[in-house]
């Protein structure tokens, strides 16, 4: 017996032995182990963290390097460029800087109204365009088959009424699912100006034709959501969720500045956290090449560093909005509306008053320059 055991064990080494021998790939596996892991523990963290990075951005540019199979052989250059790389890394914005918009402007001839201004500009399934704006009278429109030339249309489509709609003016439009249009427009119980000089609420209108509305009521109460009661000149857009979010000058921890609320109904609105552009006034959004262009007036002699005129800022999430691009600057310009004429021309319609003259409507037409 003990005979039969000493062979049996003699056979196990022997085929052992055969089979290591005859796989000299899994042979150079096992002893590589310990070196490979040796390796490892020697750089710290960081270090092999920045040599990553520097990879990575190498081959994102094009620069294809290959590092010997063994890591205590590095290049030399390695060491030496994370610490230039790896601010490039973080700092990358999400969108690259080539793909800012840029237009070239033009003012077009001759006003579109004349004794109105404060306009929005509503595009219409027809391919017309219809301007709402106001006057002493309220809330008025005008039609066009072009977006240029426009003729003033009967009856008043939003009257004053009495308390904070004494004033009624600054309107905008959404389109609704059901084809009815929503317009959101500014109350107020004066024409005193500014913050603390009278208060400005915001309330809403519905319409199945866009000439006859039915007011709604109250939308956002600038006295009781931290406005310090002033939410004044809306302009209102569909989310890409089917929320509105509406844009208007708040009084919210400076004179002039730019917040918003959204709503997931349309008609009951929470009030979003921050400004979204501080110093300017009178927004106007729209959405092209797949970002939020937020057009805006100054009007503060004060703020120096944006003279007055029409401006547009750039974001890619509707929140965070970048620095301010002229469109022109002048006095005595205000309340721009935006109209995608289509996905390379944008117009901007805007009022003016230079008393004695009438108040009117102007705009310019801005082409994108690839």
């Amino acid at each position: 017996m003990k005979k039969q055991v000493i062979v049996f064990l003699a056979l196990v080494v022997i085929f052992g032995y055969g089979c290591v021998k005859t796989s000299p790939e899994i042979n150079e596996e096992v002893q590589e182990i310990p070196e490979q892991a040796e390796v490892q523990e020697q750089p710290p963290a960081d270090a092999k963290e920045q040599a990553a990075m520097v990879t990575e951005a190498e081959t994102a540019g094009g620069l294809q390097q290959d590092f010997p199979s063994n890591p205590e052989t590095k290049p030399e250059p390695v060491p030496e460029k994370p610490q230039d790389l790896i601010p490039e890394i973080k700092n990358t914005p999400t969108e690259p800087a080539a793909e800012t918009l840029s237009f070239s402007w033009e003012k077009d001839d001759s006003p579109r109204v004349v004794d109105g201004s404060v306009p929005f500009a509503h595009g219409l399934k027809d391919g017309k365009v219809r301007l709402y704006y106001c006057n002493s009278k309220g809330i008025l429109s005008a039609i066009s088959n072009d977006g240029m030339a426009f003729t003033k249309e009967q009856g008043i489509r939003i009257s004053p009424g009495t308390g904070f709609e004494t004033i009624v003016c600054d309107p905008t439009i959404v389109d609704l699912p059901d084809g009815k249009i929503r317009m959101y427009y500014k109350g107020a119980n004066s024409q005193n100006p500014g913050p603390g000089q009278s208060i400005h609420k915001i309330y809403s209108a519905i319409s199945s034709d866009g000439l006859t509305f039915q007011k709604e009521g109250l939308r956002i109460d600038s006295e009781t959501n931290g406005d310090n009661g002033w939410a004044s000149v809306p302009d209102a857009i569909i989310l890409p969720d089917g929320r509105v979010r509406i844009y208007y000058v708040t009084a919210s921890g400076m004179p002039h500045g730019i917040g918003s609320a959204v709503s997931s109904d349309g008609l009951n609105f929470v009030k979003e956290a921050g400004i979204r552009v501080p110093n300017l006034v009178d927004p106007a959004l729209a959405r092209i090449s797949d970002k939020y262009v937020l057009f805006a007036a100054s009007i503060d002699e004060g703020f120096a560093r944006v003279p007055k005129g029409i401006y547009y800022l750039e974001s890619s999430d509707g929140l965070e909005f970048g620095e301010p691009t002229a469109v022109f600057q002048e006095d005595n310009v205000y309340d721009p509306s935006v109209l995608n004429v289509n996905g390379k021309t944008v117009r901007v319609f805007y009022g003016k008053v230079v008393p004695p003259q009438l108040p009117v409507v102007e705009s310019h037409t801005g082409k994108i320059i690839d």
